[in-house]
């Protein structure tokens, strides 16, 4: 089978897609969206890295997850999921 978007997209989509948002497939997306204005801290470190792992595991089959890490923006707090797959390929993604 043949893909058409790169895993790097795909993942970013599933990522920034509310979980639940989409009529004909409502277990695409992530629950990601959940945690806009929320502090970091523990809490949200643990969550942010069980729905990352979650939303790529369900839905994109040709990758798997083995680390998940943030980058934080100092002035603007932008929180940035750094996400590491199974060939070593580093995707950063923007929770914004």
């Amino acid at each position: 089978m043949s893909y058409k978007v790169s895993i790097k997209d795909s993942i970013n989509r599933i990522l920034k897609t509310p979980l639940g948002s989409r009529v004909m497939l409502p277990k695409f997306g992530s629950l990601l969206y959940t945690l806009r204005d929320r502090e970091f801290n523990d809490e949200y470190r643990l969550l942010a890295k069980k729905y990352t792992y979650e939303a790529i595991s369900t839905n994109e089959p040709r990758v798997k997850v083995e680390n998940v890490d943030f980058k934080i923006a100092p002035v603007t707090g932008v929180v940035t999921l750094v996400i590491i797959l199974g060939n070593g390929e580093v995707i950063e993604v923007e929770n914004d």
